[in-house]
């Protein structure tokens, strides 16, 4: 199989203190957050990244935070734990850099988890840290396949709205009920299924098991999903495809029962 060409980009270490400009639901448990601030000036996305993301600082509730500071050698330097922010990574849904907005969609938990809290309370004035941004960015593809469950829709709406409208494939959202659809801009050549998942089985690894494509197409795979599932895709794609690292990027979004920083990310 010809080969494809990707490259991580390293967060490029840029510390922003942002605020809340509006926030609005989505669907039923999608909200969406826009961040605006003069640090936004100097933010910036490449134009092929592939599901760019940043860390968010997520301060105390109720407690003025303090932020961390960048250290000589590219480190964050941290505060006391009791005034510490709580860092978690999100994908950039939108970026308008002539208004300078920054859009971010949160799945929403109620006060299950913190990035979910934060959100549900969030207010216009509110502030935010944040540090990054990061990303992969690709080259000379023939066709993708994106396959995600409903924490990596941001990530892939982002993309698709982002790709040259001659791009091809095909993309796999699992969402956990009908009402968790969106309508997005894509390339006509990229076609989109909605998959509910329906609590015991997931229909995601098995639609991208089932997945084809051109033969001697020059192939990139994108996934993010719970850590049990990116890791049966990853392994069907090593193991059955002959697809190697440089044809993939695939995330474990999250796992089971454990919250961010408890576990490590798929490359």
């Amino acid at each position: 199989m010809s080969q494809t060409s990707s490259h991580k980009d390293e967060p490029r270490l840029q510390l922003c203190i942002l605020y809340v400009v509006r926030a609005y639901d989505l669907t039923p448990h999608m909200r969406r957050i826009v961040l605006g601030g003069q640090d936004l000036a100097t933010f910036d996305v490449p134009h092929n990244a592939l599901g760019p993301y940043i860390k968010l600082l997520i301060p105390p509730n109720g407690i003025e935070p303090e932020w961390p500071s960048l250290g000589s050698d590219g480190r964050l330097i941290w505060p006391a734990l009791d005034r510490r922010p709580v860092m978690r990574t999100y994908s950039v849904r939108r970026f308008d850099k002539a208004a300078r907005e920054l859009h971010v969609d949160f799945v929403m938990h109620g006060d299950r988890g913190v990035a979910s809290a934060w959100a549900a309370r969030a207010k216009t004035g509110d502030r935010i840290g944040l540090w990054g941004p990061g990303c992969i960015t690709t080259q000379n593809i023939d066709w993708y396949l994106f396959a995600g469950d409903h924490t990596a829709l941001p990530a892939i709406a982002f993309i698709l709205e982002n790709l040259p409208p001659t791009a091809r494939g095909e993309a796999f959202i699992e969402i956990p009920d009908p009402s968790e659809k969106q309508r997005f801009c894509k390339p006509s050549g990229i076609g989109i299924r909605w998959l509910v998942h329906d609590g015991a089985t997931s229909a995601l690894q098995e639609a991208v098991k089932a997945a084809s494509w051109p033969e001697g197409s020059r192939v990139f795979v994108w996934a993010g999903a719970e850590c049990a599932t990116a890791r049966s895709i990853r392994a069907h794609m090593r193991k059955k495809t002959g697809l190697d690292r440089r044809q993939m990027h695939i995330l474990n979004h999250w796992r089971r029962g454990l919250a961010e920083g408890a576990f490590g990310y798929l490359d």
